[in-house]
């Protein structure tokens, strides 16, 4: 696979560096596909399939080469007919992170959601 500028730039996302930066705009590891186009292509990736489109290709791309790992999560996710005060709608969501890192996700939502109860340790 050809180490393109695109998968050197979604790589740099994850080093230590940028993490308090990557974190306050999209979140922490591992990232959806929304937040990594957001990352690349500004507020044009909401108005722009094809923006989406390639960054899902680039991401499965590294996945398959091995740069990257893919893990699904269940969440809840606005959906774009609805307005802001709006639940939601539950999906399962893929998520990408560095081998070895990426985990199960769960986001607090507020005690909507059925969580396991016991500890939870986070990982960085």
């Amino acid at each position: 696979m050809r180490m393109t500028s695109r998968k050197k730039e979604i790589l740099s996302y994850f080093e230590p560096a940028n993490r308090k930066w990557v974190t306050s705009e999209i979140g922490a590891p591992p990232f959806d596909v929304s937040g990594v186009a957001y990352l690349l292509h500004d507020m044009a990736s909401f108005d722009k399939r094809h923006h989406l489109e390639s960054t899902r290709r680039t991401l499965e791309g590294m996945v398959k080469s091995g740069l990257l790992v893919k893990v699904t999560s269940y969440e809840q996710r606005q959906d774009k007919t609805q307005s802001g005060a709006g639940g939601g709608v539950w999906c399962n969501c893929s998520r990408y992170g560095l081998p070895g890192t990426a985990g199960v996700v769960v986001r607090d939502t507020g005690g909507k959601c059925e969580a396991i109860d016991g500890e939870s340790v986070r990982i960085e």
